[in-house]
């Protein structure tokens, strides 16, 4: 076949494989791939996109280019905001995180997503004997990443191992090929590079559980080591210091899984195989220009692209109108530019003009992007007036007589926010929500402005606490609210185990001990006990936590739900159950590619 491969690192695997190969790499930004290849005189079979991690390319024309297209979208846990618009674009959407795929609400899952993981690295075997280092720890430490910035305190305190940052790539291949044991943080709870790359340099690596995407890559107590907490991680790396001929044969046999399945040469094939397999299916004509637009959009609302004024607006009404790019453009018209406050409803005509119509026609009465765009948009504007008849609308279309009804602009966004988590549209990962200027989409982003309005109290929280019990990568903001929630009177001791628990995960183990320790003795004058010790089992089925509480209390014991007044930039959440608007964001990947 001739493939145009734009950003990716298969192409010497496809020319190895005989196919004729176009290895592009444009700069960052909006690119007119047809354009490209006409250039290069170029018509391919196949093309080929590979999301790279410093500047993101953005083919535009592909909805007018003939041949099969794949995707491979290798930072989805960043980015599912603009990716879920932009993979439509594509026969096949390839990524490391099918799992985040297959949860997306049905409008807005691509119909052939894939699992391919990134490759690993053809590197040489080296005996653990002949290594320097027992635990090495490489990535960016910053306000973005406080769980990673809590299991470098751990690991410093019960290993002095010092965590390095900015490393080169080579030399971090180099030190990992010199590590015995490599723990790894994921920033959302997903498959990351530092997996792979440890596994490519023979090291035993110790990972939290992300779930069946990792699992689809290596086997755990083989090939790899997954952990439920940091108290579990800090077990197991003792027990691998104790035991290294253990840590050695983990450390090979994820070295052989590496080369066996995990190359260039095998993702390449793997591409070619569901290619092969897969229908024709990428947005073509006006689908595929409304696929692009929103894509650029949510890009735009992001700050991860800058269009000339009014580029967007022109381009999303010159779209035909379907829920999806009537919710666009009514964002485009509600959403003033960073740093601006938007104006009433009424001073701002494109949104009153859309609202309008939209009351008088009923379109989309029953669609829930349209309803919650529109209320979001009046909601940012604290004009409950302007906002009620969007949820009634909704409801009626819906066929429920007799809904709840908005007291306030802060009650209809915890309304709005229960909505949207029973639809599944509980996140944007990756999305910059901003509660001064952005319609809220999803349920947290509805908490986030609901804050603004005044929340805090316990109604506020439950629904917090409701929403990050579902997402992993919202750890921090659940280790806030339930240091409140347990602080409130009356509060029972499962809410003060669940802050323990929530504690461990985020490795601020000793003060998760504190709290299970405190719920334990609750439990226990309460007549509860087994139900506490059941509770137990269930999070540490390998009894790490019964190990945990029965162990000699350490020297130094955290102070009460803080981390004390030697925390240091690391703290963990005090009592205020606050999320800031950042709460509803995640952090870009690192400089040098890994998150």
């Amino acid at each position: 076949m001739r493939i145009a491969c734009v950003g990716t690192h298969l192409a010497a695997a496809f020319r190895r494989m005989g196919h004729e190969v176009l290895d592009l790499h444009p700069p960052g930004g909006i690119v007119d791939i047809t354009a490209l290849l006409d250039a290069r005189g170029f018509a391919p079979d196949l093309l080929v996109q590979q999301e790279t991690l410093g500047a993101r390319v953005i083919l535009a024309g592909l909805e007018t280019l003939r041949c099969r297209k794949a995707y491979w979208a290798i930072d989805s846990h960043l980015n599912m905001h603009w990716h879920r618009h932009y993979a439509r674009l594509f026969d096949v959407a390839f990524t490391p995180h099918l799992s985040l795929f297959r949860a997306l609400p049905p409008q807005w899952r691509h119909p052939r997503p894939v699992h391919l993981a990134m490759s690993g690295h053809d590197r040489p075997w080296r005996p653990h004997a002949q290594r320097d280092h027992d635990i090495s720890m490489v990535g960016v430490l910053d306000r973005h990443r406080p769980l990673r910035g809590w299991l470098a305190d751990l690991l410093r305190q019960h290993f002095g191992v010092q965590a390095r940052q900015g490393v080169p790539f080579a030399e971090m291949l180099r030190l990992y090929g010199d590590t015995r044991l490599i723990p790894n943080e994921s920033i959302g709870f997903e498959v990351n590079f530092r997996l792979t790359e440890g596994a490519s340099c023979g090291a035993c690596v110790l990972t939290p559980d992300v779930g069946p995407d990792q699992d689809a890559l290596f086997d755990d107590g083989r090939e790899m080591v997954v952990y439920a907490d940091g108290l579990d991680l800090l077990e197991k790396l003792r027990f691998l210091l104790r035991k290294p001929d253990v840590a050695e044969r983990i450390g090979r046999a994820a070295w052989e899984r590496v080369q066996g399945q995990h190359l260039p040469d095998h993702r390449a094939a793997t591409v070619l195989r569901a290619m092969d397999e897969a229908p024709d299916g990428a947005a073509t004509g006006a689908d595929g220009a409304e696929a692009l637009w929103l894509a650029l959009s949510h890009k735009q609302r992001g700050g991860m692209l800058e269009l000339p004024p009014g580029t967007l607006a022109a381009a999303l009404d010159a779209l035909p109108e379907t829920p999806a790019s009537l919710a666009a453009r009514l964002r485009a018209a509600a959403e003033p530019s960073k740093g601006q406050p938007p104006l009433p409803v009424r001073e701002t005509p494109a949104l009153a003009v859309l609202l309008d119509r939209l009351l008088a026609t009923g379109a989309h009465a029953d669609d829930v992007d349209v309803n919650v765009a529109a209320a979001g948009a009046a909601l940012v504007r604290g004009d409950l007036k302007a906002a009620k008849p969007f949820w009634y609308r909704l409801h009626q279309a819906r066929q429920v007589r007799e809904p709840e009804k908005p007291r306030s602009a802060y009650h209809a966004c915890l309304l709005w926010a229960e909505l949207l988590r029973r639809e599944g549209r509980d996140a944007q990962p990756g999305f910059t929500y901003d509660p001064q200027r952005h319609c809220p989409e999803a349920a947290f982003e509805m908490l986030v402005l609901a804050q603004r309005f005044g929340g805090g109290d316990l109604e506020w929280m439950r629904g917090v606490e409701r929403l990050t019990s579902r997402r992993k990568a919202l750890t921090f903001y659940r280790l806030g609210i339930l240091a409140r929630l347990a602080l409130e009177p009356g509060a029972p001791w499962r809410t003060q185990a669940e802050f323990g628990l929530t504690s461990l995960r985020a490795y601020r183990v000793e003060q998760g001990l504190h709290e299970l320790a405190e719920a334990g003795r609750r439990a226990t004058a309460d007549g509860q006990e087994r139900a506490f010790l059941r509770l137990l089992d269930g999070h540490g089925p390998g009894g790490h936590l019964r190990r945990g509480l029965e162990a000699p209390p350490a020297a130094s014991s955290p102070t009460a739900r803080g981390a004390g007044p030697d925390a240091g930039p690391n703290a963990a959440p005090d009592a205020k159950a606050d999320i800031s608007p950042e709460a509803a964001s995640a952090p870009t990947a690192d400089g040098d590619g890994r998150t």
